[in-house]
């Protein structure tokens, strides 16, 4: 467990450079905010996409893998699946009604967006091939571990409605996080699985740097979390930014 220990203490820090970014993209130094109220409504409609977007990977893992999944862990995505589309639910209803065509739209844009990305195909393929446990990984470890992080900067946002939203949003976020680090360290465990679970997260941190919410990870689906951390430089949080 030493090699993955240190992978996670490298992906944990990795979360500083999120909040940061989160930080610099949304506040003033003095704490204020930085955006309209109507650019935060936009770009949460975007994270409501998002959510939808993982309730959709996980029944995907679920309808090919299900049988894979080990009792304990599957009954923590099949009830991950209902707070997902719960926070999409709750997070639409922050945006105004004129502006939740949108969200709409792009909901609508989802099964092509998952058809044409290169690294959740390959994560999809390990499924048909045996392995769901580093699509579970990618979403659960890097993606809501990222999430969460994210979420922790909101706690002060100038708007009643948004900060309870998101402190319970937050909540369910880091216990997803926690089931991923549970099923990371079942994987390292088990009697076959310590090589393959050191090599699953291999390389996440890395993908910290330009991007680490916007999903397009690398194709290998042996690089889920360390490597991680390097994405959170400049561009971590790239979950469509308002323009300023």
């Amino acid at each position: 467990m030493a090699t993955l220990d240190t992978v996670l203490e490298r992906f944990d820090a990795s979360k500083a450079k999120v909040r940061k970014e989160i930080r610099e993209g949304f506040f003033h130094p003095d704490g204020s905010l930085a955006i309209s109220e109507t650019e935060l409504r936009s770009w949460i409609g975007d994270r409501a996409v998002d959510e939808l977007k993982v309730v959709l990977q996980l029944s995907a893992v679920l309808a090919r893998g299900a049988h894979l999944i080990p009792a304990h862990i599957l009954a923590q995505v099949t009830e991950q699946v209902s707070d997902e589309a719960r926070h999409f639910d709750i997070l639409r209803a922050l945006v105004p009604a004129d502006m939740q065509a949108d969200i709409d739209a792009k909901v609508a844009q989802l099964p092509e967006v998952l058809a044409s990305d290169a690294h959740w195909a390959s994560l999809m393929a390990a499924v048909d091939e045996g392995n769901p446990f580093a699509a579970l990984l990618d979403i659960n470890i890097v993606h809501e571990g990222y999430s969460a992080a994210a979420i922790e900067e909101l706690a002060d946002i100038p708007f009643g409605d948004i900060r309870e939203a998101y402190a319970g949003i937050g909540a369910d976020e880091e216990k997803h996080h926690e089931s991923g680090r549970e099923l990371l360290e079942w994987l390292a465990r088990a009697s076959a699985g310590g090589a393959a679970a050191d090599s699953v997260v291999a390389g996440a941190h890395e993908r910290a740097s330009g991007g680490a919410m916007s999903w397009s990870w690398p194709a290998a689906a042996t690089a889920v979390v360390s490597g991680a951390h390097e994405r959170a430089a400049g561009g971590a949080m790239s979950w469509s930014w308002p323009a300023k």
